[in-house]
């Protein structure tokens, strides 16, 4: 398990970083964030270095439900909703776009013989728009398809899993990490088959108990808050190969963290400046050991916490 007592003593001092112009990591028009404490997702247009919000919306009622994971894929906003009431789901997939407006909805599906009802906790999107579910309720982890009637699926990736609370998928959606089942931060390898299906494979170490918050990049990189370490990211791959690095202020809180689409750049939210910082990949990869650059300080951000970024 990667935590602080185990990570080198060089991997746990401050780097320094010159902050250039935000233009010297790939340009990034909106962020949108999830805050797991209230439930609602803000939408920020990004201009010159300095963030505005131009959308805040609650799913659901705090009161009543919760709202689990973000991405911003394309466009579009997804999450996934649970709620007490049923309202506007006992368990589902939402869509919206950047201005808050409900785009597609999609119920979770009842698996044979799972251990108990639909309770999706995490999603992740590959890059032709299939959305990866982990449905904590059901211990189990699927994915939909768009269609141009909605959704095609579920597929489902597997069953009868141990507390499968988070998924990440590479962009190809080859690859499928899934938290639990491996102890406490880890995760299992996932490989997609020449049948279309999914077979389970290793167990890794990850910095963080689950993959809500992190992000993996097209090399399978997993990037995320190191657990108990205020201020330090790491980067890590299942072939036990990872670096980490601090904020500029060991003491901060990281919210979450997001790879670029074209993975030259790792945005992290600073939750206690409300400020996302832009590192920029380092030369020949993000876990070869070396150190990335601080590239970028973006400002303007309120109420940081699980973000996810589009350019």
């Amino acid at each position: 398990m990667l935590t602080l007592a185990t990570l080198p003593i060089a991997l746990l001092a401050p780097h320094a970083a010159s902050v250039t112009s935000p233009f010297d990591v790939p340009k990034i028009g909106y962020i949108a964030n999830l805050s797991y404490q209230t439930g609602a997702i803000s939408v920020f247009s990004v201009s010159n270095g300095v963030a505005t919000l131009t959308k805040k919306f609650s799913p659901v009622d705090k009161k009543a439900g919760s709202v689990n994971g973000i991405v911003l894929h394309d466009g579009l906003i997804y999450t996934a909703i649970n709620s007490s009431t049923s309202k506007p789901c006992a368990s589902c997939l939402e869509v919206f776009g950047l201005d808050g407006t409900l785009k597609s909805k999609q119920d979770a599906p009842t698996i044979s013989g799972a251990p108990g009802a639909p309770e999706i906790t995490d999603l992740a999107v590959d890059a032709m728009g299939d959305v990866f579910l982990s449905d904590f309720g059901q211990q189990a982890v699927y994915y939909y398809s768009p269609s141009k009637s909605g959704w095609s699926g579920p597929n489902v990736v597997v069953s009868g899993s141990t507390n499968a609370a988070s998924v990440a998928v590479v962009p190809n959606a080859n690859v499928v990490y899934i938290s639990g089942g491996c102890g406490f931060a880890s995760a299992r390898v996932y490989t997609r088959q020449s049948s279309g299906g999914y077979q389970g494979g290793n167990c890794f170490s990850i910095p963080t108990l689950a993959l809500i918050g992190a992000s993996v990049d097209a090399a399978g990189d997993v990037a995320s808050p190191v657990d108990g370490a205020p201020g330090l990211v790491a980067v890590v791959n299942p072939n036990g190969k990872g670096v980490s690095f601090t904020l500029p202020t060991f003491t901060d809180g990281v919210g979450g963290v997001t790879f670029a689409q074209n993975d030259m750049a790792l945005y992290v939210a600073d939750a206690t400046k409300e400020i996302v910082y832009a590192y920029r990949r380092p030369d020949g990869g993000w876990t070869k050991g070396h150190k990335p650059r601080l590239a970028a300080t973006y400002t303007g951000f309120a109420a940081l916490n699980i973000i996810a970024a589009m350019r």
